[in-house]
Formats: C-alpha cells, structure tokens, sequence
C-alpha cells in the first residue's frame, strides 16, 4: 500500500481572569445613546482527545484500508484534518501516554519505558493537560487506560480530572478478563465491577459526561484499550467479519468496528447537544502496530516497539469545524506532543515559555495563518530495556532526512530519505557522512537536556 497523497495561565488566577472576561464580555454598557449590548467572547470550545491502543498506521478506513470498517472515525478526517507524518514520541504505550499528557519529550522527565513499571511516572513535578484545563474553568473527565503512573497521588483523579472511569494497565476487555497486571476498573478511586465490554462501558460514560456539561467547556481524555491484545471482541463484531479467516486479524476488525461504533455514539451525543461545531476532536495512536494483535503498519517498516517509521508513526486526526478546514491532508511532521498545546490554544490560554512545551498550536499551520512547518525537526530515545545497552535506539528526522538507530535490531545509525524512501529500506549513510554527522551532532545537542531514565529534575 502507497501512503495517501496528501494523505489566562496554569493556575486558579488565570482561570478567574478568563472568567472575568466573559463576564465583561456579556454585559451591558452605558453609552451616550443608552444601553448597548456588546458582542460575546468566542465560547472556549470543548475538547475531546481519543486515544487508541496499538493501532497500524494501515489500520483505518481514511488510512486507507479495505477492510478495517471504520465510518464514524474516517468522518473526522472527511470534517477535519488527517496527518500522514503525524508521530508519538517513543514507540511504547507508558512513555507515550507522558509526552502527550504533559506535551513534553519523556526523556526530559525521566521516564523511558515501561519497563520502570510507570514510577516514577508522570509525577507532580509536571502539569498535565487536564490540570492546565481544569484551572481554565473546564470540566474534566477520563474514561479508559491511564498507563502512566500507580501510585494513589498519581492516579487520574488526583491530576486534575473531576470524573474518571478507569483502570491502570489496560488489558481489560470482559468482566472475567484474566491477566496478571492492575486491571481493576475504578470510578474516581473506588474500584466497581465491570459489567459490559469495557469500551463500551467507557464510552457510555463519556456520553453521560457530555450530556451534563454541556452547558460549560468541557475536556475528555479517552484512551481506549481497543485494538490491545488480548484478542477479545465481542460474539456479535467478530461475526461481522466472518469472512476473514485468520483469527488474529478477525479480532483486529472485529475490535476496530467496535471502537468505531463507540466514536460514533460520542458524535452522536455531540450533535444531540448541538456541540459539534465548537468541539476539537483529536484522535490518534499511542504508537505503531503490534504484530500479535493483527494490526499493520503499510507501507512502513517496524512495529511498535521499534524506532522505523512503522512503530512511531501513527494515525492522527483533528476535527474543529469552526477552525479546521474540512478535507485537509497535512504532509508535514506533527507530534502528540503538540495536543496539549493546541488544546491549550484554542481555550484560551497564553502558553508560558516557562513551562517548556516541546510541541506547537497545530491550529494556525492548517488554517492558513502559518505557512512554515510546525516542526522542522523530531527527536526520539528509547533506552529499553535499560540493562541492555546494545538494544537502546535513538532518531532524528530533519526536513525528509532521518537517521535512526533501531536499537532492537541491534544496527548501526542508518540513514534514509523519507520522501524518497518511505519505507525505509535504502541506507544512505555510507553516500551521505557528512550529513550523518550533522544530523547525529543535532541528536546530541538536543540528548544532553534529557535526564537519566528515573532519576528527577
């Protein structure tokens, strides 16, 4: 398969400024003719980020499948914008889910990998973007998978969130779902029993969330578990696909289709409330596919888990239909770590440099107001396993231009044109050294203001 073608502050004072304003906004002023109304402020729109678990690049309708039937989430890029060079910042769930949440390269935080069993985590030292929101007067609520830190000060609704429905690991799918990780599913910090497919438990919960917020903004952090193995789908989606005869992929389709169906029950309470046109809906992967669950990654190469473009490269899709234009196909490089600050952005408040975001307000490159790219050039390091130095990968992309050590494979830095070379398979390191050499100095340069994987700054 060919790529598509163009395929106020962080505190409670910022919060009452920006509800000051609106106050203002909305009164009535003394003129010499009288009382004059005056126009409202914009309304700050709501947001909504759904995360998917292990999703191919290859693994949706709008991506390009044929046969992953996904209607309701191809409607966002049809209503909005669909990246083809939109990226995750390490190829693993743990480390991603801290880059998105906090808009900050991992490695600046001291969490590389899953493997430290999420301590220290994304700790306290960080806002996160539900924290950022809550102090500019939105509601906030997380249903699905946290990953990123368990310990009790840690958990969702101790970041910021007022309603959660959550487990930590994920990997919880049926009520009598056996694994040996935290599953337990828990309603703020009290643990419930599940009763139902956990995504569709998920989604009735955010659809409740929204029909009783809609009156004020408000934020949602969805991060599913589907298309995460274990390979459990519900009798009635397998069935839809009856025609696919290998059972991996069958359970793919079959985990896919219901996931859609939940994005399309979240529009469709959107619509009911009349929100649509004022909510930013960004959907995206936590990183590349895995092969175990049947996902792919066409038409790169690598997997989840692996630095080549197939296991850090991802579907990512924005929908705001009062900013984004309709139909857009954006070639150039984004990063999750840019949801945090265009969400910010768009409600209305002024991103500190004092916060050090590594990502952008995506919003003025794809309606025009900026014509440069968002970033010109990407980082990635992942040290995993920590005891094995010969597995650790690193890369850099400039302009086309990557070179990318994919640690678990155990090669040399290798060099590759994207542009020319999507999926990878012409070293150019040997023709190109003096590039290799600037490429891996700017690698370098950006590495030294990482920190050791657990260590704290």
């Amino acid at each position: 398969m060919k790529p598509h073608p163009n395929p106020l502050s962080g505190s409670p004072c910022g919060a009452a400024r920006g509800t000051l304003r609106r106050l203002l906004a909305a009164c009535l002023l003394g003129t010499t003719g009288g009382l004059v109304a005056q126009p409202a402020a914009p309304a700050q729109p709501n947001v909504i980020v759904i995360l998917a678990d292990d999703l191919g690049y290859a693994d949706l309708g709008c991506q390009g499948s044929p046969d992953v039937k996904t209607p309701h989430i191809d409607s966002l890029a049809q209503n909005g914008a669909r990246f083809t060079a939109g990226y995750v910042t390490v190829p693993q769930c743990a480390p991603s889910r801290t880059a998105l949440l906090s808009g900050r390269y991992q490695n600046r935080l001291g969490l590389e990998s899953n493997e430290q069993g999420y301590t220290p985590g994304l700790t306290r030292d960080h806002q996160v973007i539900s924290e950022y929101l809550k102090d500019a007067g939105y509601s906030t609520g997380m249903m699905g998978k946290w990953g990123v830190a368990n310990t009790p000060p840690l958990h969702p609704p101790q970041r910021g969130f007022d309603e959660t429905l959550w487990n930590h690991d994920g990997n919880l799918y049926f009520p009598d779902t056996k694994s040996p990780y935290d599953v337990k599913l828990r309603r703020g910090n009290e643990v419930v029993a599940l009763t139902e497919f956990s995504t569709d438990a998920f989604a009735g919960a955010a659809i409740d969330f929204i029909r009783r917020h809609r009156d004020r903004p408000f934020f949602l952090y969805l991060p599913f578990i589907n298309p995460h193995v274990p390979l459990e789908a519900k009798p009635e989606d397998l069935a839809r696909f009856a025609q696919e005869k290998d059972p991996t992929r069958r359970t793919l389709l079959a985990l896919m289709a219901n996931l859609d169906d939940n994005v399309g029950r979240i529009l469709g309470a959107l619509r009911e409330g009349n929100l649509e046109e004022n909510t930013l809906v960004v959907f995206l992967s936590d990183n590349g596919g895995y092969p175990g669950n049947g996902s792919r990654n066409d038409p790169f190469r690598g997997t989840k888990s692996q630095m080549l473009e197939g296991g850090i490269r991802i579907p990512f899709i924005v929908q705001w239909k009062k900013q984004v234009p309709a139909g857009l196909v954006y070639p150039h490089p984004v990063s999750a770590l840019d949801v945090l600050p265009t969400a910010l952005a768009a409600a209305g408040v002024a991103l500190d440099p004092a916060w050090k975001l590594d990502g952008k307000d995506l919003v003025p490159y794809l309606n025009g107001q900026r014509t440069d790219r968002p970033h010109n050039t990407l980082y990635w390091r992942f040290q995993f396993p920590l005891n094995e130095p010969d597995k650790h990968g690193w890369a850099i992309r400039q302009g086309d231009w990557k070179l990318v050590r994919n640690g678990w494979a155990r090669t040399a830095p290798a060099l590759y044109n994207l542009a020319d070379d999507p999926g990878e398979a012409r070293d150019l390191s040997a023709a190109e050294p003096e590039r290799v050499q600037a490429l891996r100095a700017a690698w370098q340069a950006w590495d030294a203001d990482n920190i050791t994987p657990g260590a704290k700054r």
